[in-house]
């Protein structure tokens, strides 16, 4: 068995086949005049290929990786999840994006492996696919340090509370209430961050504008510093920016996508999945 490293993710890749024991498969990617992409890969009989897809060069590039490979068992690792966001149709006529996504991976893979893919829905897409919660890694990470951790809204705060649970703090979300047609509260719903280090968490952090507004909230309600903590740091454009601007005072991330801020590494979750 040999990892074959994406370009999307070469050091997460390197940090997995050393967990394994493995070696690094040979790898060749180039992109031609016009714009599209080569790759070769060597002969290997089974092949565990890491690759986040970030963009649409990331997946078209898993795609050539899956075909070079086309006498090999694959096991496909894709630690960042791309399209996932677009797990259902809103209004008619549109593509439901992660079943399309899901449909080529598993046209190749014959087991596939992500890192907090983001709803069920989106995972019900996929026939044989594990997911790793890096939530308690979120949370180990913050153990022992006096902090409390708050979900930016409703829809993360299960992601929260496992986290906290792990770093043995208190967790709360933010709670949206209409005073007025004008005014609308937004607040803890029950805990109070006056003189206390606030470290928001969520699953993915894009273009920062969620984390930039709940900032603001709890700066303004007292809190003496905040940091926010994500699985997946897409931080599109100037999102770094944007957040630090706004008075955060830290990101961390984990190497699911390759970032400066990417300080927890999944790697050993994805090795004892890839070892089972």
């Amino acid at each position: 068995m040999k990892v074959v490293p994406g370009k999307a993710s070469p050091l997460l890749a390197k940090r997995i086949a050393d967990r394994l024991g493995c070696d690094l498969a040979k790898t060749t990617y180039k992109v031609f005049p016009d714009g599209e992409l080569y790759v070769r890969v060597e002969k290997v009989d089974e092949a565990v290929v890491v690759q986040s897809i970030n963009s649409n060069e990331d997946l078209v590039q898993l795609m050539l990786i899956f075909d070079a490979l086309k006498d090999a068992e694959i096991k496909a690792v894709i630690p960042y999840m791309g399209y996932a966001r677009q797990d259902r149709e809103f209004n008619e006529g549109e593509a439901v994006s992660i079943r399309a996504i899901a449909k080529l991976i598993e046209g190749y893979a014959d087991k596939v492996i992500t890192v907090n893919i983001h709803s069920e829905k989106a995972k019900s897409y996929f026939k044989n696919l594990v997911e790793v919660d890096a939530m308690p890694l979120i949370g180990e990470y913050y153990k022992g340090k006096n902090v409390v951790m708050i979900s930016p809204d409703l829809g993360s705060f299960n992601r929260v509370k496992v986290a906290s649970s792990y770093a043995g703090c208190e967790f709360d979300y933010l709670e949206k209430r209409r005073i007025s047609a004008e005014e609308v509260e937004i607040k803890p719903k029950s805990l109070n961050v006056e003189g206390k280090d606030v470290v928001i968490v969520d699953d993915i952090i894009s273009t920062g504008g969620t984390i930039v507004e709940a900032t603001k909230v709890l700066k303004a309600l007292g809190a003496k510093s905040v940091e926010c903590a994500c699985v997946h740091a897409v931080l599109a454009g100037d999102a770094l920016n944007k957040l630090f601007n706004a008075g955060v005072k830290r990101v961390i991330a984990t190497d699911t996508i390759e970032k400066s801020v990417s300080v927890i590494s999944v790697a050993d979750e994805i090795a004892k999945v890839l070892r089972s």
